[in-house]
């Protein structure tokens, strides 16, 4: 993942998720961050900020999981 993706999607956690910590690593979980409620609103912030769309067959909270699940689904949906 691209250091500036991260960044960004850190940023975004810090901003918007109580539970944020910035030791987390990019493998840590981020279930106690990030609620159901939290993870659609993510899915809306990261399809508008990395312009790309998860169809809802393909959307699994998995892909939620951590930072690094996080950047290899933008990388799948926007191919860089």
């Amino acid at each position: 993942m691209k250091p500036e993706v991260e960044k960004c999607i850190r940023d975004y956690l810090k901003s918007r998720f109580r539970g944020y910590r910035d030791d987390l690593s990019i493998e840590d979980s981020l279930r106690r961050v990030v609620d159901s409620i939290g993870q659609f609103e993510m899915v809306e912030f990261l399809e508008q900020t990395f312009d790309f769309r998860i169809p809802n067959e393909e959307f699994h909270p998995d892909r939620l999981s951590t930072i690094a699940r996080i950047g290899e689904t933008i990388e799948e949906f926007t191919g860089t």
